[in-house]
């Protein structure tokens, strides 16, 4: 808590230990639980109460680190706008900062930029720059650096350059916190249903216990005090508990990364599968490794073993189709990838046409591109050598995948290209339109998985009470069988 920037009191701590032994004790007599297994209870509870409070600091942390880069941003551009100097801009948008990360961070980014010495290539602007950017590993930060550090190399007027990114973290700051916002309503609703879910649970308990009084026999059995009823009810608990810290640990994201649902390297694999596939060679493939199984079916069927006959022919068909289904699974992930990195691209090429033309802004981007990007940038450059004035050579960007947004930003590209940068300013107001309308899709995409990722915790505690209930259930039938029998003997 301490690195996180915030300081937590014996006091507080004795607080929280209280209330949470408290509440986990009425949960412990609402089920009735005996003392060896309420203590498991609570010993599980005690793990996890740090992890809950550190996670609540962490939480608070992340927040404030995208609420200081945003800031840091939009300080920075406006500063330079004035000064027209990095170090000052530096200067001026470090007063704005209270002691803290941001405060340290460029305070070491000005100690190195004044100091002047650097051993490497970048240079010392560049380096002192980066200083930010491994602090706090944001691609928009990355993106004003470069906006940055060519306007101070090169000079112009990057007044429309700057308008654009300040628009840009404007909506990148917008989707963040209606991203959390709905995270948070999402962890609302899971608590919710494990509130509901325990006290549907006790209950049926409550009303199973309260049926033997319908016998007119003296028993002392109580449903609460049979050790299978006892052991459900510890795991169903502790089942609990660990949706509860699932779903709060998914409050703690970093919000400056970027969401990625799946490895590079697996999205790069599969792009190669996607742009290589060979449907005939991969048809092949997928015959002789299902031949097996039709011949152990034709045994099967043939020694009268049916059951086995069916098993082995759904398997034999899905062995004989599964190359189309890796092949759409494939296609479907890297579309996703696609869209979640193509807005980081086009609003750098956006950038960059401000003072080149389209194959050098082109060259220049893809060292900043996502990995996914990289080998349709290749081969899009490529075809800009060969024909760079046909409209093929850019809607050929991507062709492999059904991406009619983008085929658009590429015909507006072609434009650019044709009347040179000298409209690009009346271009740009298009071309980031259409650059928005795809960011929104990815926006999409990302809000969509995580809202599944929410959803489906949402029915754990269903899931869970469900099977919990069926259990009592069944046990409270066989206690009310055996209150009849004694009725019966009686």
């Amino acid at each position: 808590m301490y690195v996180y920037g915030y300081h937590f009191s014996w006091k507080s701590h004795a607080l929280l230990m209280t209330g949470t032994l408290a509440g986990i004790s009425a949960v412990g007599i609402l089920f009735q639980l005996k003392a060896v297994y309420f203590t498991v209870i609570v010993a599980a509870v005690a793990c996890v109460l740090p992890v809950l409070v550190l996670d609540m600091y962490r939480k608070m942390y992340e927040q404030k680190r995208f609420g200081d880069a945003a800031a840091y941003m939009e300080q920075m551009l406006y500063s330079f706008q004035k000064t027209g100097k990095v170090i000052s801009a530096l200067k001026e948008t470090r007063e704005i900062f209270d002691d803290g990360q941001m405060r340290k961070t460029l305070d070491e980014a000005v100690f190195h930029l004044e100091a002047g010495k650097t051993g490497h290539r970048e240079g010392i602007l560049k380096e002192s720059l980066q200083i930010i950017e491994q602090s706090y590993g944001c691609t928009k930060i990355h993106m004003v650096h470069d906006l940055l550090e060519n306007a101070e190399e090169y000079g112009g007027n990057v007044e429309d350059s700057i308008l654009l990114v300040l628009e840009d973290i404007e909506r990148w700051k917008q989707r963040g916190y209606h991203l959390h916002a709905e995270k948070k309503r999402s962890h609302t609703d899971n608590v919710i249903s494990i509130v509901v879910a325990t006290i549907l649970c006790a209950v049926s308990l409550y009303v199973l216990d309260a049926m033997k009084q319908m016998f007119s026999v003296k028993d002392s059995s109580d449903i609460f005090q049979i050790r299978l009823i006892q052991a459900s009810s510890v795991l169903f608990i502790l089942f609990l508990l660990h949706v509860f810290v699932k779903s709060a640990r998914n409050l703690t994201d970093d919000w400056l990364w970027d969401t990625a649902f799946h490895e590079t390297d697996y999205i790069l694999r599969s792009y190669e599968r996607v742009t290589g596939y060979n449907a005939k060679m991969e048809r092949k493939k997928s015959s002789l490794i299902a031949i097996p199984f039709f011949l152990m079916m034709g045994i099967a069927f043939f020694a009268g073993k049916h059951t086995a006959c069916l098993l082995l022919l759904l398997l034999a068909v899905f062995l004989q189709s599964q190359h189309r289904t890796g092949y759409h699974l494939a296609r479907r992930d890297v579309t996703e990838a696609l869209y979640l990195a193509l807005p980081q691209w086009l609003m750098g090429m956006a950038l960059l046409l401000q003072n080149n033309n389209v194959q050098v802004s082109v060259t220049k981007s893809i060292a900043d591109a996502p990995p996914v990007l990289h080998r349709e940038l290749q081969q899009l450059l490529e075809r800009l050598r060969q024909t760079p004035g046909k409209l093929q050579a850019y809607t050929g960007f991507c062709g492999s995948f059904d991406l009619p947004e983008v085929s658009s930003c590429m015909k507006m590209l072609h434009a650019v290209s044709e009347n040179g940068t000298g409209n690009v300013r009346s271009q740009m107001g298009h071309l980031l339109e259409r650059v928005a309308r795809i960011q929104g899709m990815a926006d999409d995409i990302t809000n969509e998985k995580i809202a599944f990722r929410m959803k489906m915790l949402f029915s754990y505690p269903v899931v869970a009470a469900t099977v919990k209930l069926l259990l009592d259930l069944t046990v409270g039938m066989v206690l009310m069988l055996q209150l009849l029998g004694s009725a019966g003997g009686v």
